[in-house]
Parts: structure tokens; C-alpha cells; sequence
């Protein structure tokens, strides 16, 4: 038997292609993982104002945090805005790149207002240092990447 190829075949041909193409396309999107969406994005958007508040306490500072970053430490300093014990807050590294390499860290200031990470346990790449802290009753937020090699 042998196909006679027309416009009729090639039409369907194409029909063909174009759905198994399609079919294809719509598994992986399917497969694909979304990190990058942060779970609790509804409470965020609530507090955004507050968030807006602090990044505005942090603009009027004068001195901002130093990063200091080395092959295997961070090293932070903070501004001197008092007794160093009224600082407090959070220090979180979130990974563009995958959801399961981010963590968080309290911030625990010595005397000379400096806060050395270790990042040994951090896997090559970039990073977003997110740093939300108090010093007495003003907050404030700041917010630097880095980029840890190996």
C-alpha cells in the first residue's frame, strides 16, 4: 500500500506535530519546581509598610552594616547605636537558585558591634543577605549579596 502525500496529509501531519509538540511543552512546564515564590506571601503584603518604615530608618542612618566577606567567614559591623546588647534581629540567606539552600541566623553582636559568620555550610553561589534587626525599639532592614566560591 502505498500513502499518496497531498494537502490533505500534510495538514494532518503538521495537526500532529504541532499537539505532540504541545503535549511535550506542557509536561515539563508541569514538572517544574517554583522556589522562587515565597510561601507566606499574603502575610508579606500585609506587612509591607512596616517593611517600608524600616528600609527608611535604614537610609537615615549614617553608617550602614559592613560586609566583610572572606574565602569562609562573613563578618558584619554593625553601627554603634548604643549598648551593643539592644541589638537583635534576624539574618536570613536566601538562594535564588533553590529554596532547600537558604537559612536563617539570629543576630548576636559582640562588643565591638561585629557579628562573624562561618560559610563553610553554604554551597557555592549567590546569596541575598537579608538582615532584619532593632536597636532598641527602631527597626531597621538592609539587604546585600554576596557570592560564595570555592
Amino acid at each position: 500500500m502505498k500513502i499518496k502525500f497531498n494537502w490533505g496529509t500534510g495538514i494532518v501531519l503538521a495537526l500532529i506535530v504541532m499537539v505532540s509538540g504541545m503535549l511535550v511543552l506542557v509536561s515539563i512546564a508541569v514538572r517544574q519546581d517554583f522556589d522562587l515564590v515565597d510561601k507566606d506571601y499574603y502575610q508579606k503584603s500585609i506587612t509591607y509598610q512596616q517593611h517600608i518604615e524600616k528600609v527608611g530608618n535604614t537610609a537615615e542612618l549614617e553608617k550602614k552594616i559592613a560586609f566583610e566577606l572572606s574565602a569562609d567567614t562573613l563578618k558584619l559591623t554593625f553601627p554603634n547605636l548604643g549598648n551593643y546588647e539592644n541589638i537583635a534581629g534576624k539574618i536570613h540567606f536566601y538562594s535564588p537558585v533553590e529554596a532547600r539552600r537558604d537559612f536563617s541566623l539570629e543576630v548576636k553582636v559582640d562588643t565591638g558591634f561585629s557579628q562573624i559568620i562561618d560559610l563553610k555550610k553554604l554551597e557555592k553561589g549567590r546569596y541575598q543577605v537579608k538582615i532584619d534587626w532593632k536597636a532598641g525599639e527602631v527597626e531597621y532592614y538592609q539587604e546585600e549579596e554576596i557570592a560564595v566560591e570555592r
